[in-house]
């Protein structure tokens, strides 16, 4: 699939639910209601912040509330749709709250940052470099732009999870018609027409993002390999109500890989 496709898919559907700030935050925040308490263990005082794959600006504005006001915080996204929104998010935000930091929005592809080398002290992305045609070039990239010393925190999905090996027998299912039919993702086409509440995002995700990889702890490390720490715990939950009963993350049959690095 072309790079068009992924740009396609994330245009037509930005990461997350429809609708203002509020409304976004709480459906992410109920589905990975550990990710607050994560920002907040995010040193606050350094001079420069990238998150990469920000989508509708959520994480971003959440994070960037909590920074000193010596910090810079630049989002960047692959969508110029959910840049966009994320620019709107945070109009809307700044009427009835103070930022110290305000969060910058730009397009930019992870696969190729465009930023010098060790610009960075921290890097953070959820969930997004598993989306990408070549991961390990993204990682590479991070590496690049993270100063010697620097901290990442990233999220990439587990093989052998239950969501996960749910979404893949989809996208086989879906792969074995659009052979039968002659068509492409024909499962997502039906699906993105309706816009139904009941086919939500994972749905989407599953049938029409054009690249969905997976990894086992081994391949984590492998791919990390540079960098001097790599702590990896197994995150997240595969059922969203067990969520609010524990708001730690960490789970060893998370759907996530929780990688911290330092480089």
């Amino acid at each position: 699939m072309s790079n068009k496709s992924q740009e396609d898919f994330w245009s037509e559907n930005p990461c997350g639910r429809d609708g203002d700030f509020d409304l976004v935050a709480k459906q992410r925040y109920d589905m990975e209601p550990y990710l607050p308490r994560e920002f907040e263990n995010i040193k606050k005082d350094y001079n420069d912040y990238l998150e990469i794959g920000c989508g509708q600006g959520v994480d971003a504005i959440s994070i960037s509330k909590l920074l000193s006001k010596k910090s810079k915080y630049i989002a960047i996204d692959f969508s110029k749709e959910s840049i966009e929104i994320a620019k709107k998010h945070l109009i809307q935000k700044k009427i009835s709250e103070n930022f110290a930091v305000e969060p910058y929005f730009q397009e930019g592809d992870a696969q190729a940052l465009n930023f010098e080398n060790e610009k960075f002290d921290f890097i953070y992305s959820m969930g997004v470099l598993h989306h990408t045609p070549d991961p390990q070039k993204c990682i590479d990239e991070i590496h690049r732009v993270l100063k010697t010393n620097g901290e990442a925190l990233i999220f990439l999905y587990k093989k052998g999870s239950l969501k996960v090996e749910i979404a893949k027998f989809m996208r086989f299912i879906q792969k074995s018609l659009d052979k039968i039919l002659k068509k492409d993702r024909f499962i997502y086409q039906i699906l993105n027409k309706k816009k139904s509440p009941i086919f939500g995002t994972m749905f989407l995700e599953c049938f029409g993002v054009p690249w969905f990889e997976n990894f086992t702890e081994k391949e984590i490390y492998r791919m990390f390999r540079n960098f001097k720490k790599i702590d990896v715990k197994a995150y997240g939950y595969n059922f969203p109500k067990i969520n609010k009963k524990n708001l730690t993350g960490e789970n060893k049959f998370g759907y996530f890989h929780r990688i911290h690095l330092i480089k």
